[in-house]
């Protein structure tokens, strides 16, 4: 029998037809789900709706001046920048110091140790809202309970621009550090320990290894962490919804949050709302964009 070879280009043409093949379904869902929707509300933001998409007039970027001319909406935005460089700073911080701590944790308390960090993140952001919830009720929270059986003065989480502010990026540290964290002690470990041998050898204390070894050897996972907290954090409505739902005077409001109010309360129109929520996904993409171009700068540089 003849055997029949694959020359170089049939390889490659093969290849190629069977990688398509692969991720067609995929594609097919991304285009049906994502794409399409995604044109729809764009095209939509055009059109000014009086009573549903039969009765629509085309009045181009007029929605989106209206969005920009809305001072809680501004405001919003102001806020989720505010909140998301906290909580970027303190958890990637947190989470790397914590990391090296776990590392030095062996056996069955280093596994118990890794499972009660990771439990918060399995909790949704309406169940930690509601338990911080009890905890800072300004009559009859946990907080303020004990601090009057002490004399103190209660704690206005809800009324003060400050402990509003606490009142959110506490729970939300307490909820994604744990995750942080284990995605750290990864990293951490995988180092060879040759190169820790070696600095040992030449005297390098841990300063210097953190900064000559570790920190190299993570860079990767400081963008991975650093996008996806970013991402995550510009689009938070669950935590700040139920412990201050935007008190006080708006101080709190986030973006998506915004939307839930004005969609529930009826005052602005439904293009308003499509051009709100286009504008805060090409924010969402900017701010991602200037991370990653940060850090492929920081990489040139470095090469």
């Amino acid at each position: 029998m003849k055997q029949f070879h694959l020359l170089p280009k049939d390889k490659k043409k093969e290849e190629k037809v069977s990688g398509w093949i692969l991720i067609a379904p995929a594609l097919i869902l991304l285009i049906i789900f994502v794409i399409t929707p995604l044109i729809m509300a764009i095209y939509r933001s055009f059109f000014y709706f009086e009573s549903g998409p039969n009765d629509s007039y085309f009045v181009g970027f007029e929605n989106y001046a209206k969005v920009f001319q809305n001072e809680v909406f501004v405001k919003s935005l102001l806020n989720i920048v505010i909140m998301t460089l906290l909580i970027v700073a303190f958890q990637v911080i947190g989470a790397f110091l914590f990391a090296n701590i776990l590392v030095t944790m062996k056996g069955r308390f280093g596994v118990f140790a890794r499972t009660i960090i990771y439990l918060p993140y399995l909790f949704s952001g309406v169940i930690v809202g509601s338990i911080f919830t009890l905890l800072t009720f300004y009559n009859g929270g946990v907080i303020n309970g004990i601090l009057g059986n002490i004399g103190l003065d209660p704690i206005p989480f809800t009324y003060d621009t400050f402990w509003a502010y606490v009142s959110i990026i506490v729970p939300t540290l307490w909820v994604g550090s744990g995750y942080t964290t284990l995605i750290f002690y990864s990293g951490l470990i995988n180092i060879p320990k040759d190169y820790y041998e070696a600095s040992m050898v030449d005297g390098a204390n841990f300063l210097k290894r953190t900064w000559y070894i570790v920190l190299p050897q993570l860079k990767n996972y400081f963008v991975l962490i650093i996008v996806t907290l970013v991402t995550a954090n510009l689009q938070m409505f669950e935590i700040p919804m139920l412990m201050t739902n935007g008190l006080p005077l708006n101080e709190t409001m986030t973006p998506v949050l915004y939307l839930i109010h004005v969609r529930a309360n009826g005052n602005v129109s439904q293009s308003e709302i499509i051009a709100s929520s286009i504008m805060i996904m090409i924010f969402i993409g900017a701010i991602n964009a200037i991370v990653f171009a940060l850090t492929n700068r920081k990489e040139k540089r470095a090469s």
